[in-house]
């Protein structure tokens, strides 16, 4: 949205602004890569990512504020590179879920069978029949919430990253020209 107030706009679009003391803020220190290959500051990351959750309806860009001039070359590659990584890992991290659950299932549902099975041997003690058969079902909780509900929040998350991979990201000397949100990173801060 064009007129959140935590955000300035140019052009009707809203803009996230990154002011920097210098562009070697933008990576995480702890980080012994080289410059590009560099991951992200997670506050940083984190910033950009309620940015544009907060955003969560039309078109954005991502402006980095320098005191001095930079090649671009250095800036936009790197945030790409590290969205471009999260997408990968999060797609990893989706695939073994769907393994783990998929396992678990199988496991679940031959437990089940084998748990409605003694229940039924058992008919002439109901407090342990009723026992085994809701043990049975919930031995499917862990396969039914991996499989079908899990998923929910990495989707989301991949859509964030995904249009925080297509945003425009400029590289800019100075001030931006509006007041800036005061949760936005500084560069006096080393966020």
């Amino acid at each position: 949205m064009a007129d959140d107030p935590r955000y300035r706009a140019e052009h009707g679009e809203p803009c996230i602004d990154l002011r920097l003391a210098s562009v070697e803020q933008i990576f995480d220190n702890r980080d012994p890569a080289p410059f590009r290959e560099r991951d992200l500051d997670p506050d940083l990351v984190e910033y950009l990512m309620a940015a544009v959750d907060d955003l969560h309806h039309g078109s954005f860009r991502v402006i980095v504020w320098l005191p001095l001039p930079r090649p671009v070359d250095d800036v936009t590659p790197a945030i790409r590179a590290h969205v471009d990584y999260e997408l990968q890992r999060l797609a990893r991290r989706r695939r073994e879920q769907r393994r783990t659950g998929g396992l678990a299932a199988v496991i679940g549902v031959t437990a089940m069978a084998g748990l409605l099975t003694i229940a039924q041997l058992a008919s002439g003690a109901p407090i342990v029949r009723e026992g085994l058969v809701i043990l049975s079902w919930i031995l499917l909780w862990r396969p039914v919430e991996t499989l079908i509900y899990d998923w929910i929040p990495v989707r989301r998350q991949r859509q964030l990253l995904t249009r925080l991979l297509d945003a425009p990201i400029e590289l800019r000397v100075g001030e931006p020209s509006a007041p800036h949100p005061p949760h936005a990173p500084r560069g006096d801060d080393g966020q």
